[in-house]
């Protein structure tokens, strides 16, 4: 006879035992931050984690789950089914091919940031084959990170379910037949639940085991068998350091460490796997609980991140290797984009201009209020071809520029600038340029000098030797006075004035390399003057010097410093004739040399003053830039000032400027003054 009783005690058992299979179960799933689903073929939600309770979307008004909720409803906050607006719908698709499939999702969260998903959709069949549903499952991808425990709550309801229906069933003395039947549908129901549980369990795309209290492994995944290459036979029931590189302990795991916070997320270790590989996991981990809140054991999950952080690496290593070049380069590197905005500048341009990253180029660069006429960033974008050009910044310095366009991460299309600072190159150069024009003209006035020179002293003979016999002849101009003597006499001195210039322009053209000479500076202003005096005196120039007898002496090159003067004296001209086309009195230049004190020591200063057109304010800065003249083109090189101030320089000295537009100009030349 069937004794009702026993099989009420044994069902009893089965259910216990099944509940507590179920309840370790969703303790494990729990453990996985992703959010899991069961939905049924009318697209209502059967079984849910906590994960996916928590999904950050907004859920009508209330915000709030509720039971047998439709899937879109619960994932995306939607009123309508996925396919009807457009979307893919993973029910649908398993539904058509009977196949586990993988969509991906975008999805905005309440917080308003949008995020990417990877939503795996397997189907769920009774023992019978018939499709049940589907098992869902949503992944991260945007942040790799894993959601927090799984179908803990939906057991804990079935408990409370199946409690109830005990209870109830006891109260209203039901038929013992009828509660064995309602054990059976409970066990059911449980066996269905651990399967499902099962296989969430390994279908998750990530290597998940699970240990007790002794650190011994309890469970282990399919995932975590392809990354360490040891099955699940293999590491059951032994310490989790079969594969981790260092021993478990509170230091180098810390999931049992009450100092530790939980859950831990994202910590970087390495595994040791079963071929002997050392790799780098990116881990996750937490504590298991029973159903009164005592600790069980641990759930922990990894993932395999090292190729991506040899990439990160290797990453690394071309940025340095690029960043070692520039420096070396010393070239200055900033990135504008389409909007003229720095988006990053190296440590050159950041010595020079500061740091401007976010700021727009032409305010930087230029200090404009809009951008240049001639963009040749834009013209490197629309062009797509590298732009090249050479100009003068805020700094007042001359650099050599290159654009080169390039699509950025982010798809825009920006510039690669390289700026190499030329302004020495630049001096050096015209210094080259005038040296040459220099060493030209100073053969040609070598050769015209001695020419002349042969010449001229024959005159001077021949007129000393008839002013020799001149005394013995007897002829008498007007005045009582001898005409013949009178004019010899105006020969010879008119010729020894033609050799001393020609004595100058030799010494001037002469082509050594000389030692710097004591000489004093009186001398080396009246030998320029000798120079130039007759063109002065052409265009009706007068001059004034002010130069004392005893100022000390100065050690230049003297043919040098004549060239300074020389040119200085050539732009007086120049400024004169254009404000005094004819003679005037005002058409003058003035010479004066004094003894000044500057940071303790004695300096020879001399002013040099023409009041012609004068200097435009904003063209002081730029006249002693080489190639840079205000003069009508073809009547200056830009060179003069340029080479006048490096010789200066040279001299441990200094050329200085003061002009008024249409008053005045003077160069000041401060030279130290020579002390043994």
């Amino acid at each position: 006879m069937f004794d009702l009783r026993e099989a009420k005690d044994d069902r009893r058992a089965v259910g216990r035992m099944m509940l507590e299979h179920l309840r370790f179960l969703q303790s494990v799933i729990n453990g996985v931050t992703d959010p899991v689903l069961v939905i049924g073929t009318d697209m209502r939600v059967k079984l849910i984690n906590q994960a996916a309770r928590d999904f950050p979307v907004v859920r009508g008004k209330s915000g709030k789950f509720a039971e047998n909720s439709h899937c879109y409803r619960v994932l995306f906050g939607r009123s309508q089914a996925c396919d009807q607006l457009g979307c893919e719908c993973p029910l649908m698709e398993v539904l058509e091919t009977g196949k586990a499939v993988t969509v991906s999702q975008s999805i905005t969260l309440n917080t308003g940031e949008l995020r990417h998903y990877e939503v795996f959709a397997s189907p769920l069949l009774d023992n019978n084959n018939s499709l049940l549903g589907i098992i869902e499952i949503l992944h991260d991808v945007t942040a790799r990170n894993l959601a927090a425990e799984l179908l803990k709550k939906n057991n804990e309801e079935l408990e409370r379910r199946v409690e109830e229906r005990t209870v109830e069933l006891t109260k209203a003395n039901k038929a013992l037949r009828l509660e064995v039947e309602e054990r059976r549908w409970a066990e059911d129901q449980l066996i269905q639940s651990c399967e499902q549980a099962e296989l969430v369990y390994n279908v998750i795309p990530s290597a998940i085991f699970t240990v007790d209290l002794n650190r011994n492994i309890t469970s282990w995944n399919k995932k975590a068998e392809r990354v360490t290459g040891y099955t699940e036979e293999e590491v059951l029931g032994k310490p989790c350091s079969v594969f981790a590189m260092h021993p478990c302990t509170e230091k180098n795991c810390g999931v049992y460490s009450k100092r530790t916070n939980k859950p831990i997320l994202n910590r970087i270790c390495e595994i040791k796997t079963k071929d002997g590989q050392i790799r780098i996991v990116s881990k996750n981990a937490d504590l298991l609980r029973d159903a009164a809140g005592n600790v069980i054991g641990a759930v922990e999950s990894f993932e395999d991140i090292t190729e991506q952080q040899e990439v990160d690496r290797q990453l690394r290593t071309e940025r340095d290797k690029f960043r070692g070049m520039l420096s070396a380069l010393d070239q200055g590197m900033h990135i504008l984009n389409h909007d003229f905005i720095i988006e990053y500048q190296n440590e050159v341009l950041r010595r020079i201009f500061g740091d401007k990253i976010g700021e727009k180029c032409y305010e930087v660069y230029k200090q404009r209020d809009e951008p240049c006429e001639v963009c040749r960033m834009h013209a490197a974008i629309e062009r797509n071809e590298i732009q090249r050009t050479e100009e003068i910044m805020s700094d007042r310095r001359h650099y050599e520029q290159s654009y080169v366009p390039f699509v950025d991460v982010d798809g825009q299309t920006k510039a690669l600038i390289l700026l190499r600072d030329v302004t020495e190159e630049k001096m050096y150069r015209a210094e080259t340029m005038r040296a040459g024009q220099l060493a030209s003209i100073g053969e040609l006035a070598a050769g015209v000098a001695h020419e002349i020179n042969n010449p001229i002293n024959g005159i001077i003979n021949y007129a000393q030797v008839l002013l020799d016999d001149s005394s013995q002849v007897s002829l008498e101009g007007e005045g009582g006075q001898p005409l013949q003597r009178e004019m010899l006499d105006r020969i010879i001195k008119e010729g020894e004035r033609i050799a001393y210039i020609v004595r100058n322009l030799l010494f001037f053209a002469r082509q050594r390399e000389e030692e710097a000479e004591v000489v004093a500076i009186e001398a080396i202003i009246h030998d320029s003057l000798a120079l130039i005096k007759h063109q002065l005196q052409k265009d009706g120039v007068i001059i004034h010097t002010d130069i004392p007898a005893d100022l000390p002496a100065i050690r230049v090159h003297p043919q040098q410093l004549q060239q300074v003067f020389l040119n200085l004296l050539s732009n007086a001209r120049y400024a004169l004739n254009q404000r005094y086309p004819g003679r005037d009195p005002g058409k003058k230049v003035e010479i004066s040399c004094r003894v000044v004190q500057s940071q303790g020591r004695n300096l020879i200063r001399t002013e040099l003053t023409d009041y012609g057109t004068g200097i435009a304010p904003e063209l002081l800065p730029q006249i002693f830039e080489p190639f840079f003249s205000s003069k009508k083109p073809g009547e200056g090189t830009g060179l003069g000032l340029s080479i006048s101030a490096g010789l200066v320089k040279d001299f441990q000295g200094e050329l200085k400027v003061e002009s008024e537009l249409g008053e005045h100009t003077t160069m000041t030349v401060d030279l130290p003054a020579y002390e043994e």
